[in-house]
């Protein structure tokens, strides 16, 4: 329903309604309702009348009047009021009846506006679609029609499309089957070429491989296996000496195989010692060894009977007697006295002993070492006795300087997995002892100092720790200086 129309609606209720309450006000105050009423409402306020005048005790007429008219007032005060409620809820009813009775009315006539209303809109729309449809018809039949004829020219295309490409497909592949051809041709050829080249690398490979093993194992070899030395002398076997070995190894076997006695000069730690060590073992025999001094008895050398009467020989008259290499250290440290002693045993193979006379064994062989020639003192060997001329004459003398190849050798052995610390020792030992030569200083730095570096190495030392403890211990602070030490004797300032 509209606003309006319910608006309407409303408005005329309130008017049937006033109308309605005010004609029919009337006759309902003079109904049988209204008189019941008034007379029970009456009677309900005398009594209550004569209990106030009984309760207050009003003695005079006029107070019992004007409580009457009072009382009577009131009454019909109650009873109009009384009336009226009953007649406006009667009223209501009747014209909430009518009204509704006339709202279903305005209702039902405003439905059947509008559904009128509604039907003839429908209608008008239905025709406006429908005029519509039949125009979108013609358009899509028209469209249909546009399209069928350009989907056949489109056909027609593609079929000359189709056959222009089959065309140029079967040209494509002719080629690609020609061009295949060339290329398992070519691959044929190539193949074959990498197969001689792959047979030319293996064998250049192999060849490389080969020479490259070769090199390597040779240099492995001179570097970590020792040469063998061989010495022939006359008619006699060659002698051989494995491990490392000093420059002038061959000379002292080949003086000794020639059946004469050597002296070996050279500075301390240069390998003395072990050569006639290697020498002995070279020709096969027992190796003896007795190093002298100045306080050296003669007992150590010719032997001495105890208090019992029994005979104590020595290493010496062993060697001279069954035949042995005999090395006698520091020669030029021994007495004067005991070395003209031995003179006669080295020069006529025949020696006094303290039992009696013992000729030399035909394999008697004998190796002295000294540090000077026979000179006396110098600023080094400060304690070493001079040497008279018919010792001297009883040996051919070898000079053994430092090797220092085998110096190198030898302290790389020592310390196998620490080289690089121990060349660094090596180098710094030789500038030391080059710079010590050349100013004459009163210091050495022989083999043996950094050969026990390089054990110290090994141990777990550092590389300064191995030349203070070995190479520069003990120098004076004007040592160090000259030598362009640091103050603390680590390594060169330099």
């Amino acid at each position: 329903m509209r606003k309006s129309t319910r608006t309407e609606v409303r408005q005329t209720a309130e008017a049937m309604a006033t109308e309605t309450v005010m004609r029919c006000a009337d006759a309902l105050a003079r109904s049988p309702y209204a008189e019941r009423t008034m007379e029970t409402t009456s009677r309900r306020v005398a009594a209550e009348v004569a209990r106030t005048i009984a309760d207050e005790r009003v003695a005079h007429a006029d107070e019992i009047v004007r409580a009457a008219a009072a009382a009577a007032k009131d009454t019909a005060t109650e009873t109009a009021r009384q009336v009226a409620e009953e007649t406006s809820a009667s009223l209501a009813a009747e014209a909430a009846a009518r009204t509704l009775k006339e709202s279903r009315e305005a209702v039902a006539e405003a439905l059947g506006e509008s559904r009128e209303a509604v039907r003839e809109t429908l209608g008008t729309e239905r025709r406006k679609v429908e005029e519509e449809l039949a125009r979108t018809r013609a358009e899509l039949d028209d469209t249909q029609g546009q399209l069928t004829e350009a989907l056949a020219r489109n056909r027609v295309e593609l079929e000359e499309a189709q056959g222009q490409l089959a065309e140029e497909l079967a040209r494509t592949r002719a080629e690609l089957e020609e061009a295949q051809g060339q290329l398992t041709e070519a691959l044929g050829r190539t193949r074959r070429e990498l197969a001689e080249a792959r047979e030319e690398v293996v064998r250049s490979a192999g060849r490389f491989a080969r020479d490259e093993a070769v090199r390597v194992v040779a240099e492995t070899v001179a570097e970590q296996v020792p040469p063998v030395v061989e010495v022939r002398v006359a008619e006699a076997d060659p002698v051989r000496v494995g491990g490392h070995s000093h420059v002038v190894l061959p000379d002292v076997l080949l003086a000794l195989g020639a059946g004469c006695h050597v002296l070996l000069v050279g500075p301390a730690g240069t390998g003395k010692s072990m050569m006639a060590r290697q020498t002995a073992e070279a020709f096969g025999q027992e190796f003896h060894a007795l190093s002298l001094g100045p306080t050296t008895p003669m007992s150590k050398i010719f032997g001495y009977y105890d208090a019992h009467g029994q005979y104590h020989g020595t290493p010496f008259r062993s060697a001279f007697e069954h035949g042995g290499l005999m090395l006698l250290d520091e020669l030029d440290s021994g007495h004067p006295g005991l070395l003209a002693e031995l003179n006669q045993a080295l020069s006529i193979r025949s020696c006094a002993f303290a039992d009696g006379m013992v000729a030399a064994h035909p394999e008697f062989r004998l190796i002295a070492t000294a540090n000077t020639y026979g000179t006396g003192g110098d600023r080094q060997y400060v304690g070493r006795q001079a040497l008279d001329a018919a010792t001297l004459d009883r040996f051919v003398v070898i000079d053994v300087p430092v090797d220092e190849d085998l110096e190198e050798r030898i302290a790389l052995a020592h310390a196998p997995s620490r080289p690089e610390d121990t060349l660094r020792v090596i180098e710094e030992v030789r500038r030391l002892r080059a710079t010590a030569a050349e100013k004459r200083l009163p210091v050495m730095f022989s083999p043996r100092a950094g050969i026990d570096a390089a054990k110290l190495l090994q141990a777990g030392a550092s590389v300064e720790q191995a030349i203070r403890w070995r190479v520069v211990r003990g120098m004076s602070a004007a040592h160090r200086s000259a030598l362009g030490l640091a103050a603390d004797g680590g390594e060169g300032a330099e």
